[in-house]
């Protein structure tokens, strides 16, 4: 079943906030936001909001988009309890089960929160390295001169770059341009959004592409807590679409939805 969405909120587009809400003392943490919640907001019960494949038939559907390479799970996992109380239709994530396993945990707390209504679970996989929504921006820093600037950490929204200068044992602070860099992309927050390749002065950020395993991708759709599957395809290598149709095999039965996106 093949199905357009009517909107959506895509956290590739902006600056992803890193909130603290459930990453350390979750209990704790849990209880503040359940406080929060139900002093100041009004959530209408789930019998009053259209199902997911209602809202879907309506053309009122409603996606939160985390990222087809977004893996920071901590993030994935906050962003998903306070959209599900938003009362979004879908939450969209990276084919990996620990995002998956986040997808979940945040919208089993804010359920436990309100009496709101269960997105659907959506994961995004591809056909070929070529699509821009897999892929990683990598860079080595000690490739970097000692007076670049470092414009990459500024423009990176997910804030997936993180450099440092690190002294060795006989230099001092005045001294520290004889340092090395370190540090560099924060692979599990970077969703290839492509920033930093222009940013760079000296051109030494590449884009690193991948394919997302098939195999993974089948045995995550055999559980019973992934709803539907986003396809992205460029149709122009069909053999392609069809090895990965292949490799799915029966697990492609057990969702709701399959969307494709050319």
């Amino acid at each position: 079943m093949l199905l357009p969405t009517a909107s959506s909120f895509d956290l590739g587009s902006s600056s992803l906030p890193a909130p603290s809400l459930l990453r350390s003392d979750a209990d704790g943490h849990l209880r503040t936001v359940k406080t929060l919640v139900r002093s100041t907001v009004k959530i209408p019960p789930a019998s009053a909001l259209p199902s997911p494949i209602l809202s879907l038939r309506l053309g009122n559907w409603v996606k939160l988009i985390c990222g087809a390479s977004f893996e920071d799970a901590a993030d994935v996992r906050n962003l998903s309890l306070v959209y599900t109380l938003a009362g979004v239709d879908c939450i969209d994530c990276a084919a990996d089960a620990p995002v998956v396993n986040a997808v979940n945990e945040g919208i089993e707390a804010a359920m436990s929160i309100a009496m709101v209504k269960r997105p659907w679970v959506m994961i995004s996989v591809n056909d070929d390295e070529e699509d821009l929504h897999f892929r990683k921006a990598e860079f080595d820093p000690e490739d970097c001169p000692s007076d670049c600037p470092r414009p990459c950490e500024k423009v990176c929204p997910a804030n997936a770059i993180s450099l440092q200068w690190v002294l060795q044992e006989d230099e001092t602070e005045q001294n520290n341009r004889l340092g090395q860099l370190k540090g560099g992309v924060i692979t599990e927050r970077c969703y290839g959004c492509g920033r930093c390749f222009s940013a760079c002065p000296y051109d030494r950020i590449r884009a690193l592409s991948y394919v997302r395993d098939p195999t993974t991708t089948s045995k995550l759709l055999q559980r019973n807590d992934v709803d539907a599957i986003e396809i992205h395809t460029r149709g122009r290598r069909t053999d392609l679409f069809n090895d990965l149709w292949d490799s799915l095999g029966d697990s492609i039965e057990n969702v709701k939805l399959v969307a494709l996106v050319k």
